[in-house]
């Protein structure tokens, strides 16, 4: 019985220090650096937001990547390990902030891609698909990836690896595209 407990002690402890685990889902608790893992990051910025504001946000001055005639590119290493980042693009009056993470972080068992095959027929003849109606298909909530003013881009990511990208316009609500390796 003691044998018992003891494995059970382990592998909670093994939870609680790396993350929580929640419909076949893996997220973070606590970042390796700064105020936010990368999932709740990209939730906490806004595409109006400037690089002072970001610094707070995520709670440390991020690296100046590119700078062009009319954007500058910065990035946030959260998790070195894990390689997980958030970039922010900041152009004249906008962001375009995404991240980078591990698919295992969201891998989620409960994806049904059976549907993707009817999602892109009815694309193609231009029938309007929300978030809602894509998230019913797949039996499963995706992970919001990037955003711009205009459009954010959700992942889905079963268990073997396969994935699914989609993008969604801000103003209609519309999936605009989808793809991935299924």
């Amino acid at each position: 019985m003691k044998k018992v407990i003891s494995i059970f002690l382990i592998i909670l402890s093994v939870l609680l220090v790396t993350g929580c685990v929640k419909d076949g889902k893996v997220k973070k608790e606590k970042p390796s650096f700064g105020n936010c893992n990368v999932f709740d990051c990209i939730d906490q910025l806004n595409t109006s937001v400037d690089l002072e504001e970001a610094n707070k946000i995520i709670g440390f001055k991020g690296e100046l990547l590119n700078e062009g005639t009319n954007y500058k590119t910065y990035k946030w290493y959260i998790d070195n390990e894990n390689n997980e980042a958030v970039q922010v693009v900041f152009y004249a009056n906008s962001s375009s902030i995404s991240i980078t993470f591990s698919d295992k972080d969201i891998m989620n068992s409960k994806i049904d891609f059976s549907k993707y095959n009817e999602i892109k027929e009815a694309l193609n003849k231009k029938k309007t698909l929300k978030y809602k109606d894509i998230v019913d298909k797949f039996k499963a909530e995706g992970t919001l990836i990037e955003k711009t003013s205009t459009t954010n881009k959700y992942r889905w990511v079963k268990e073997n690896g396969r994935y699914i990208n989609a993008t969604f316009n801000n103003t209609t609500g519309a999936c605009t595209m989808i793809f991935g390796m299924i």
